[in-house]
């Protein structure tokens, strides 16, 4: 065999399909930290990436309405569903008014659905059974000691607002994970609510001990504290004007 077909068979052999096993190995070592990288400075760690990266410019409300998140139905393989997801979340800054980026004819279902109600204000995250994605920012503020209390995963850095799941991390996480990370929020939290008494000095049913563990009521002011923390950093200077927002049909479009 010449070096030539030696290098050509070489290069067959590497471009051929990763087995089941390839894959998943790949995907959990994307999805989580090995115990000893979990250190205090590189952990818990949650990552924005800037909308400049895509955009020219982002209409910004002079009142913005805080976001709600809503799960959709997102399949691994569609990339169209996956790319449009990432643009539409990438606009946080747009708050309300990000669905008018888009032209609701090019948005999958789902999503032409929620432009379709108007100017409201959301946040989309994959629906899975364990719901991390809906509470991925509270997860990545929980150190490694807790997480370790309650038997929940080191996952790599989290992401917000959510981009993309690129290692199909639901497939990994078990069915009580929004269980556990309720009791491991509420037992972060519970000082800053009762400093005085153990959360076991309360029933289960009592409004104080609900509320630590109700992670839809921690999800907004969370949010509400992330998105502040993004408005002190450095804007990116693409030579935009900033002033009226100007609609196709010529009129501005009032509160940008």
């Amino acid at each position: 065999m010449t070096q030539m077909q030696e290098d050509t068979g070489r290069l067959v052999e590497d471009e051929r399909e990763p087995t089941t096993a390839e894959i998943e190995a790949w995907q959990r070592e994307e999805t989580f930290v090995p115990p000893g990288k979990a250190t205090p400075d590189e952990y818990p760690s949650l990552y924005n990436m800037s909308a400049g990266m895509l955009f020219g410019g982002v209409i910004r409300p002079v009142e913005p309405e805080l976001p709600d998140y809503v799960a959709i139905e997102m399949d691994q393989p569609n990339l169209e569903m996956a790319g449009q997801v990432g643009m539409w979340n990438m606009l946080w800054e747009a708050a309300q008014f990000r669905r008018r980026f888009f032209d609701e004819d090019d948005l999958p279902a789902p999503i032409a659905e929620l432009a379709d109600l108007g100017d409201i204000n959301t946040i989309l995250v994959p629906r899975t059974e364990s719901h991390y994605f809906e509470y991925e920012a509270l997860f990545h503020l929980l150190p490694k000691a807790t997480l370790d209390r309650f038997g929940l995963p080191l996952l790599r850095r989290g992401q917000w607002p959510f981009l993309a799941d690129h290692s199909n991390v639901g497939r990994f996480l078990t069915p009580d994970f929004g269980d556990r990370l309720a009791k491991a929020w509420a037992w972060t939290v519970w000082p800053h609510l009762n400093s005085g008494s153990r959360l076991s000095a309360f029933s289960k049913d009592d409004p104080i001990r609900l509320l630590a563990h109700n992670l839809d009521f921690w999800v907004p002011p969370v949010t509400d504290v992330i998105q502040d923390i993004l408005r002190t950093f450095p804007e990116v200077d693409k030579g935009k004007v900033v002033g009226p927002v100007t609609l196709v049909d010529g009129s501005v479009l009032e509160g940008a």
